[in-house]
């Protein structure tokens, strides 16, 4: 990994914890089982929209306000800025829910980009936006997550891609570059090679 000179995270369960319960968000929004939520939101009259919008801000506000690090992010955040490596958060929360995640939590990332800023993961354009931005090929900027959309959104814009924070073998493990359980491990990894 010596040749990354940049990183971008994915927030929730991939910095900070998540309890969003999406069986209770599909249920309230009526979403089937299996749809990917923005998706079926956004397919959604203007008047049902507004009410979708609001659902999901409940549950992402108040998911916000229970968030806290995740073992070793913290750290290794710290030591990327350290380092002087440029960070970014790439999230398909709402821009509000975000900031108060980040506020609380203290996270010393100024780089955000929400779903309100860019069409929401696996597209690639936010990664295209960012590699730009840290004025970075694509190919030496990694993206770090904890879910399928933050890697396919990686391969999407020829990023590498590292899983986190992720028990067992999911289905989606093919699509990372490299995986840790923890940032403890991947802290590791990373900076023993630097």
């Amino acid at each position: 990994m010596k040749h990354i000179r940049g990183i971008v995270f994915d927030l929730d369960g991939t910095l900070v914890t998540s309890n969003l319960d999406f069986s209770l968000i599909r249920s309230e929004l009526g979403c089937p089982e299996g749809v990917d939520v923005l998706a079926y939101v956004d397919q959604l009259s203007a008047s049902e929209k507004v009410e979708a919008a609001a659902i999901i801000h409940r549950h992402e506000v108040d998911d916000a306000e229970q968030s806290e690090w995740l073992p070793g992010a913290e750290v290794f955040v710290q030591r990327c800025i350290e380092s002087q490596l440029p960070l970014a958060i790439l999230t398909r929360n709402s821009d509000f829910s975000s900031r108060r995640k980040i506020a609380k939590n203290k996270i010393p990332i100024s780089y955000l980009i929400t779903r309100e800023n860019s069409k929401p993961k696996p597209d690639p354009s936010a990664l295209n936006q960012i590699a730009s931005a840290f004025s970075l090929p694509n190919e030496s900027v990694l993206m770090v997550g904890d879910y399928k959309y933050d890697l396919q959104a990686g391969r999407n814009a020829n990023m590498l891609t590292c899983l986190v924070n992720c028990e067992g073998e999911p289905d989606y493990l093919h699509l990372a570059d490299y995986r840790f359980q923890s940032f403890i491990d991947f802290h590791e990894a990373f900076f023993e090679e630097r």
